[in-house]
């Protein structure tokens, strides 16, 4: 029990966090934001700076909703304790956190004296929400059923449900570093430009994370539990 209540503590929290660092780092902002902009930086359209805290708002009450949610299934059977629309709140609020941030990091990039037209790569979006998909999937890792078609599907893990448990709660949390490494490192090309070598570093994380360790730890366990069965 008080571990469900740490959790939505925790989630409320997120969405209180979050709108009231959106407030004060709004409060910051011109009173108009440019919301329509053609090409040689010619504004079309205005809008109230307070209409970027829509998301924020929305993020609250998604998170609200996510919590009253699991208060009123806190009797749902449910595999291994875990709850696959957890996932989907989850992944949800990611999204609409990230597309705040653009959109306040836009807002910053305006002042009512010198207006600049952001550039923001288009791949740059997809590799942060290839981030945030990567962290929705690799979540449902611990909730799927044994030798489920999404799970970490190797020799040991399909032959014994103790390792496929045991690894997949592994890969969950790996996918979680993976996918917020991936989203940090978006943020810093859009901020800085890209860089060669921060992506190959990225890369071999990746793999490290989201494949060979969870290989190596699920082959430890499967011989462990074989030795055990042996004697």
């Amino acid at each position: 029990m008080k571990t469900k209540n740490k959790k939505n503590f925790t989630i409320l929290c997120i969405g209180v966090l979050n709108l009231i660092l959106s407030i004060f780092a709004i409060s910051k902002l011109s009173n108009n934001i440019p919301i329509n902009i053609f090409e040689d930086n010619v504004i079309d359209k205005m809008c109230s700076k307070q209409l970027l805290l829509i998301i924020p708002i929305i993020v609250l009450v998604i998170s609200i909703i996510q919590v009253i949610y699991r208060l009123k299934t806190m009797d749902k059977v449910v595999t291994n304790g875990k709850r696959i629309e957890d996932a989907v709140f989850t992944f949800i609020d990611g999204i609409l956190i990230y597309v705040n941030w653009i959109l306040v990091y836009i807002g910053y990039s305006f002042t009512s004296t010198n207006l600049i037209k952001v550039e923001i790569p288009i791949w740059y979006v997809i590799m942060a929400f290839m981030g945030i998909v990567i962290v929705a999937i690799y979540s449902t890792f611990p909730i799927n059923k044994f030798g489920s078609k999404i799970g970490l599907r190797i020799k040991e893990t399909l032959e014994n449900e103790e390792v496929w448990r045991t690894a997949n709660k592994l890969n969950a949390f790996t996918g979680l570093l993976s996918g917020i490494a991936v989203v940090l490192l978006s943020g810093y090309f859009m901020l800085y430009g890209f860089n060669w070598i921060y992506l190959l570093i990225i890369v071999i994380l990746l793999g490290l994370l989201l494949f060979y360790i969870p290989i190596l730890y699920a082959k430890m366990i499967y011989q462990k539990i074989s030795n055990r069965v042996v004697e």
